[in-house]
């Protein structure tokens, strides 16, 4: 029987052809839609797929010709504003001349440019003189780096502004922040510090001889310069300063290794200074053959102001300090730190302690000591010693003595000052003996910062010390008290928040006489909560007792 010559749908067959259906319509004839054919009606499910399907279209088409639109105002705009800009730049008046500064062609504006666009060249058309001294203020608040550097990244207006050498005075690269720090010198050295006086390396570990000898040469007005802990220097650097910085008046080698701070090195530095030298700070340094270095301060330095040895270690026990020639030599002397030191006076005739003539400019004196771990270091501060540093020092105002365990409270009262500001007896053998109160009155009209923690006091004498304390508060200018450790009543500290109106710090940690959560540093909002509520305190600790 022969195979029939059409299909199910009534269409020829073709061996190999045909296809009921392919998602590859190329490789076959595929059978024809409903559509094509001329008695098809959808139906009205059909119908309405196909109104929406035309719909969603449409709304398409509409939301991409909006959003053409809104793409071709935005650039209309945007070229509309660049060419205003561009008008009013050629409005303005420019020299022909091509070595005209930058500065002075934005100087330059014509009197017809719009008052209403003004301000968004307002950074490029400042006089230089103005905006560098816009330059000043950012550089007294914030350094001159980074300011200056990210500044100058503005414009070229700005950048010729932030590169006046005049800025570029006083430089702190310290606490090693900078990554590279030969990098960074060397760019500042090269373009910028022609007049700088004043350079803060201290903390920058990875600092070398190279880089001192760069500083030296570039910096020729250098007057200050701080070393401190830069561990990698040698005695060449020191040698460089000495040498090379003819204006050098103040320099801090404060934690350097032995080697770099040799005697013979420290002499050099000090006499090549000479009357210039005003600050020099040795501190937490290990020094050997010290009392030459000493010896060369008194003869060569009569301008020097500030004197620092704490906690430095010395070759001998103790370092022997000549006071009566050390007075003579720096009559200029107003701050001198021995925190932590080892030091004793040397043994003089009566007649020449007499005819010393003390530090009269003397405003800060130091010699605290750590008792907790080195309890023969106050061993050489005595009384006697105190009296001879003293004698005419009548403008201190900054007295440290805490852990010191031979001072009396006789000796502060024969002290010939008028206005100690700051007194720190903390931990202090003055507290065993009961005029701590004459010593409070001394002072209680100019003391603004005072220490008594951690002293056992004899009998009532702290009660009467801090009622006496309080006792005027339109005279009283204390600000900050520090009573931690002591026996302090409640009763106490009502009087002393209401007669020292100016409080503004107090410290009540561990203070046995007072309630467990008393027991603490006020400050701020803390010490206003404090004040208002002492009363109910004080009320409910009369009642416990």
């Amino acid at each position: 029987m022969p195979k029939s010559e059409r299909g199910i749908l009534g269409y020829r067959k073709v061996p190999g052809k045909e296809i009921l259906f392919s998602f590859a319509p190329r490789k076959g004839n595929e059978c024809a839609s409903d559509e094509e054919d001329s008695d098809y009606q959808p139906s009205d499910d059909e119908e309405g797929l196909s109104r929406n399907k035309d719909r969603k279209s449409a709304l398409g088409k509409s939301k991409e010709k909006k959003q053409r639109n809104v793409k071709q105002r935005k650039k209309q705009a945007k070229n509309k504003q660049k060419g205003e800009i561009m008008k009013r730049k050629r409005n303005m008046v420019i020299d022909s001349s091509q070595s005209e500064s930058p500065s002075k062609r934005f100087q330059k504006e014509d009197a017809s440019m719009p008052s209403k666009s003004g301000h968004q060249l307002w950074g490029q058309m400042l006089p230089i003189e103005i905006l560098v001294r816009v330059f000043e203020l950012g550089v007294r608040e914030n350094g001159a780096v980074p300011f200056l550097c990210r500044v100058s990244r503005v414009c070229s207006l700005w950048r010729e502004a932030a590169s006046k050498p005049s800025l570029w005075h006083h430089i702190d690269l310290s606490f090693g922040w900078v990554k590279s720090i030969e990098q960074t010198l060397n760019i500042l050295l090269e373009n910028r510090v022609s007049r700088l006086k004043i350079l803060n390396l201290s903390l920058c570990a990875k600092l070398t001889d190279k880089e001192i000898k760069l500083v030296v040469d570039k910096c020729p007005l250098l007057e200050s310069i701080n070393l401190t802990a830069c561990i990698k220097l040698t005695s060449l650097s020191i040698s460089l300063l000495s040498s090379g910085c003819q204006h050098l008046k103040a320099v801090d080698l404060s934690g350097l290794n032995i080697g770099a701070v040799a005697p013979a090195v420290l002499k050099q530095l000090v006499e090549q200074c000479g009357s210039r030298l005003e600050e020099f700070v040795i501190a937490k340094t290990q020094l050997r053959s010290f009392p030459m270095v000493l010896k060369a301060l008194m003869t060569c330095c009569p301008n020097l102001k500030l004197l620092d040895l704490s906690n430095c270690k010395f070759s001998s026990d103790f370092l022997m300090i000549p006071i009566e020639e050390f007075q003579a030599g720096c009559p200029s002397l107003e701050v001198l730190r021995l925190t932590g030191s080892k030091v004793r006076a040397n043994q003089v005739s009566r007649r020449l302690k007499e005819e010393s003539l003390g530090f009269p400019k003397l405003k800060e004196l130091s010699v605290a000591v750590n008792i907790t771990t080195t309890l023969n270091i106050s061993l050489g501060i005595t009384d006697g010693l105190l009296l001879r540093l003293l004698k005419t020092s009548s403008k201190l105002k900054h007295l440290d003595l805490r852990g010191c365990t031979h001072i009396t409270a006789d000796v502060l009262q024969k002290l010939s000052l008028d206005n100690l500001e700051q007194l720190f007896i903390s931990q202090c053998s003055v507290s065993k003996y009961e005029g701590i109160a004459v010593i409070v009155q001394k002072w209680m009209h100019s003391l603004i910062e005072l220490d008594l923690s951690w002293n056992v006091f004899p009998g009532m004498s702290l009660d009467i010390a801090m009622k006496k304390l309080s006792s005027t508060p339109q005279k009283s200018n204390l600000r900050i008290l520090n009573l931690s450790g002591t026996s302090i009543t409640a009763q106490r500290v009502k009087s002393l928040l209401d007669g020292c109106p100016r409080l503004s710090c107090l410290d009540l940690s561990s203070c046995r006489g007072l309630p467990r959560g008393m027991k603490q540093q006020y400050e701020g909002e803390r010490l206003a909560n404090l004040k208002r509520n002492i009363d109910t305190i004080f009320d409910e600790e009369s009642e416990n007792t």
